[in-house]
């Protein structure tokens, strides 16, 4: 009787401590509102998930402390024991940016600081960071640029394949011609998706299939948020146009679900806006872009995050840009990004990130 006694504690007590790592937590920011496509990592920066359109990941693994990170909000770490009632919150970072006066010149002058990391299940394996003058023609409504960056890898094979897109790269990176909200208006004209009032300032974002993401318009802070799960948005679009094609040919077309599960692209941008909710291109305050997936040999999953803020704003003429373009002609290193980080308010990487990062740096 004592033995089965001894048996039935222990098994209590293990179904008590499991929940602890295997539990879904869901990370929010101060007024209880779910924070999407938060980085979390272990303690040597490997990859281990990133938080859905409502805040929620699965599961920690067997990890007892966690970092937390996302492009808006301060880097938290924490201890899984710590986490009362599944929820973590995180503080807003605190990054402002100036007002820009309206001139009557052709160009809108933005610098952007960028920096994009490359993460698995092994840890940080390339890390690139600079800035980009950006010019805005108003007539054409174009953008063009210029990068300064600094790169560092893991290896030498990391660098010379990552470096070899990073023109690629940049277009993420830059000053956006439009800004994603003002896409899906159109696509909502257009019948592609659909916008539903979830009150305190909420759209829910939505197509045929399911729901992609969120808007969020908060008239307090005068910024206007876009969350959205842009690869299923562009999964769902090709399966209705292969689909039709099948039809005509009197096919039936089966989804690849294998090829959805491989890849996950989702987009997290800010834009300041006026008392009535409206913005303009010098009104882009930051982005973030992720991609999730997993390596085709090795099954590792990793994640790419691309993100960007402005840090400066002028209306200039074509010979006024040249000269800042000029000026900003600098080479890149470490302690350089750092300063301008510090100087402009940067979110910071985790921590341990950051740590892992600083290895190849100075290795390098």
């Amino acid at each position: 009787m004592m033995m089965k006694k001894t048996i039935l504690i222990t098994c209590l007590m293990l179904l008590c401590v499991i929940p602890l790592h295997a539990q879904r937590i869901q990370v929010v920011d101060g007024d209880g509102t779910p924070i999407p496509f938060v980085t979390v990592t272990t303690n040597e920066g490997k990859y281990i998930a990133s938080t859905d359109i409502d805040g929620w990941i699965e599961s920690v693994g067997e990890n007892t402390t966690i970092h937390l990170s996302q492009v808006a909000y301060k880097p938290l770490t924490i201890a899984v024991a710590d986490i009362k009632d599944g929820r973590i919150t995180l503080d807003e970072a605190g990054y402002d940016l100036p007002e820009v006066v309206v001139k009557p010149k052709e160009l809108l002058y933005c610098q952007t600081y960028f920096r994009d990391v490359y993460i698995d299940e092994e840890g940080p394996i390339f890390y690139r960071a600079g800035v980009i003058d950006n010019a805005y023609d108003i007539a054409k409504k174009e953008v063009s640029a210029k990068t300064h960056h600094l790169s560092r890898a893991q290896s030498g094979f990391w660098k010379t394949l990552y470096n070899s897109f990073s023109g690629r790269h940049d277009k993420i990176l830059r000053l956006p011609r439009e800004s994603y909200y003002d896409k899906i208006c159109r696509w909502q004209q257009e019948g592609l998706v659909t916008l539903t009032d979830a009150g305190d300032g909420r759209l829910i974002i939505s197509d045929s299939i399911c729901q992609l993401g969120y808007i969020h318009w908060d008239a307090e802070q005068s910024t206007r948020t876009v969350s959205i799960n842009l690869s299923a948005f562009v999964y769902h679009i090709q399966n209705k146009e292969k689909q039709e094609e099948a039809a005509k040919k009197g096919k039936t077309f089966v989804p690849d679900t294998v090829e959805q599960q491989r890849r996950t692209e989702t987009l997290y941008q800010v834009y300041r806006t006026d008392s009535i909710g409206n913005s303009r291109t010098d009104d882009f305050v930051m982005t973030q872009y992720t991609i999730i997936g997993r390596h085709r040999y090795s099954k590792l999953e990793f994640l790419i995050q691309y993100q960007s803020f402005a840090t400066d704003y002028a209306y200039v003429d074509k010979k006024e840009y040249k000269q800042l373009r000029k000026d900003n002609k600098v080479e890149m290193n470490i302690d350089e990004l750092r300063r301008f980080e510090k100087v402009n308010k940067i979110p910071p990487l985790a921590p341990n990130i950051q740590e892992q990062i600083n290895k190849f740096i100075d290795k390098d």
